[in-house]
């Protein structure tokens, strides 16, 4: 799980404006200690589950991830991703912490759907998504406003029923023991 003691790692990437450029920020954290408290706060609150991304080969952070608002009566989560390290961008990150997160969801909390916001500029992100099994839902007319002008955002799911069980059991094999 993310914890406050990784503020300094998250720290330059929430403050570079290339990272966050389509993310649905309010006022950015400015300082490493303002970013512990945020995460302290996340960490804390028992219907996040986040997480730092390390690269499989080498153990570095790469980014940071998580089902947010886990719902367990509607039996849905928001799912919110940040590959800050800009080297590991288009290389298959944000395509696999998806399906990882979305076999958490479905497999180990049991739920009935997983959503996301996106930007729909973003094109790495959308197309990661589609390739993860997300379906569009709808748009979101001039959602984010940054640098003088208005961006749509595309709302995105996967459903339990979608998921299972071409997908479940894809993951299965690569993410470990199914439920």
């Amino acid at each position: 799980p993310l914890t406050p003691e990784d503020a300094a790692i998250l720290a330059p990437w929430v403050l570079d404006d290339e990272v966050t450029h389509f993310m649905f920020t309010g006022q950015r954290p400015v300082t490493v200690e303002q970013l512990r408290e945020d995460i302290r706060r996340e960490a804390s609150n028992l219907v996040n589950a986040v997480f730092l991304v390390l690269d499989w080969a080498t153990g570095r952070p790469v980014g940071y991830a998580g089902l947010y608002d886990i719902h367990p009566t509607a039996r849905k989560a928001e799912f919110r991703i940040i590959v800050g390290a800009k080297e590991f961008w288009n290389k298959g990150y944000g395509t696999e912490v998806t399906e990882l997160l979305s076999f958490y969801g479905f497999d180990r909390l049991n739920l009935n759907k997983v959503w996301l916001g996106v930007i729909e500029e973003n094109v790495g992100a959308v197309r990661a998504y589609r390739k993860a099994g997300f379906r569009d839902e709808g748009r979101l007319r001039q959602e984010l406003y940054r640098n003088s002008r208005y961006y749509d955002a595309l709302r995105m799911s996967i459903l339990r029923e979608e998921y299972y069980p071409t997908m479940h059991a894809e993951h299965t094999k690569r993410f470990g023991r199914g439920s």
